[in-house]
């Protein structure tokens, strides 16, 4: 995207109007709602929070994130803008991109009873790499543990079609690399302890130094650590589009726009929507619907896993105690057996004073005859 600053960058409505739309008054938009039943139905079950995210954008007070399907399958379609996808996956990967081919998405997408992906891009480049981007709405637990059936399933379509197509002459040096980058608007817990940072690679290697090739890599994006550590900058071509995922107010966009003005017809293109309320409600609504459903076994997952590590800390808990109880068992036998050697003792000492008693008592008896003896008043003639 070029850096190339706005013409006249103090004229800051001008500009936002550019991006957002000339403003509608907030009455006219409840009029458009109110006049379509179904659209008013469905408006009527969002909650205030959502309702007023819908009529400021119909209103053209601010945008909606770019995270929303249909926005992302308009803005970044590889198919109709290669060149704007390869400048996001340019920014992500610090290199030049180039793409050579749009894959189909089929078999590829990790889902449970419903999508839990947002926008879906599987492609191919130039180094022959396959290439996929994930932007998640929502926290999921076993992060990793998704990542790696995803890439396994990747790996393993590449396979089959290298296989197929070299014959005999197939060779695992044939096999290309596979990059899979997840764009989070929400991160989940073991991305959330690492904040400020927000960009995650995982790297692979071996504690023996060895330099064993892997063919997966993996870059996770946490937009909502970026957005609380970047609030007021942007000074890469990734802060660019990052900032473009998260921005909604006005100030945001005229901020991005500032710096990079070629992200102007994107914003003029989700814009576009706001001349059918009847498709952004249905599509609020598709996203909230699938949101619930999602939440809802976020949860069940959430608390599946606490309930099982609660019973594991109750195990080690019960462990510990049946420990400390048999511990406190030995040792009242230990007391009982020096209370009763004790007892022994007393016994014994109990005897020792006796018997001193008795000695002392014939003691004094002998001293009181042998004084009777000696007394010469009592000695006969």
């Amino acid at each position: 995207m070029s850096k190339t600053h706005i013409s006249d960058p103090s004229d800051r409505q001008k500009l936002i109007d550019q991006a957002l739309g000339e403003r509608i008054p907030r009455e006219e938009i409840t009029a458009r709602i109110n006049n379509d039943p179904a659209s008013k139905e469905l408006f009527e079950l969002f909650s205030g929070e959502d309702q007023e995210k819908i009529i400021a954008f119909l209103a053209g007070e601010q945008t909606l994130q770019i995270l929303y399907d249909k926005f992302f399958k308009k803005i970044l379609d590889p198919e109709e803008h290669r060149g704007r996808v390869e400048a996001l996956l340019s920014s992500i990967l610090g290199e030049k991109v180039e793409i050579t081919e749009v894959l189909p998405k089929e078999g590829i997408a990790i889902t449970e009873g419903g999508s839990q992906v947002i926008m879906d891009i599987i492609l191919r480049l130039s180094d022959g790499s396959t290439t996929a981007v994930e932007m998640q709405r929502l926290v999921y637990l076993f992060s990793g543990e998704r990542t790696s059936c995803y890439l396994s399933d990747m790996i393993m379509r590449q396979y089959g079609k290298v296989r197929d197509e070299k014959g005999r002459s197939f060779s695992y040096k044939d096999m290309k690399t596979v990059n899979l980058i997840v764009i989070m608007e929400k991160s989940s817990p073991e991305f959330k302890e690492v904040a400020p940072e927000y960009i995650h690679k995982r790297t692979v290697s071996y504690d023996s130094g060895a330099k064993v090739k892997s063919l997966e890599n993996v870059i996770y994006i946490s937009l909502d650590t970026f957005r609380e550590k970047h609030e007021n900058k942007i000074e890469t071509e990734l802060d660019s589009w990052l900032t473009f995922f998260t921005a909604e107010r006005p100030d945001e966009v005229l901020r991005l726009l500032r710096s990079r003005p070629g992200f102007l017809p994107m914003y003029q293109e989700i814009t576009e929507f706001r001349r059918k309320p009847e498709e952004v409600i249905g599509m609020f609504s598709e996203a909230l619907r699938i949101m619930d459903r999602n939440t809802t076994k976020y949860m069940i997952d959430e608390l599946h896993d606490q309930l099982n590590a609660a019973r594991q800390e109750n195990n080690e808990l019960s462990q510990v105690l049946s420990d400390k109880s048999r511990t406190i068992d030995d040792q009242n036998r230990i007391i009982d057996d020096k209370n009763q050697t004790i007892d022994d003792q007393n016994r014994i000492i109990d005897d020792k004073d006796k018997v001193i008693s008795e000695l002392q008592q014939n003691n004094a008896e002998l001293n009181k005859i042998i004084a009777e003896l000696m007394d010469p008043d009592k000695v006969v003639g």
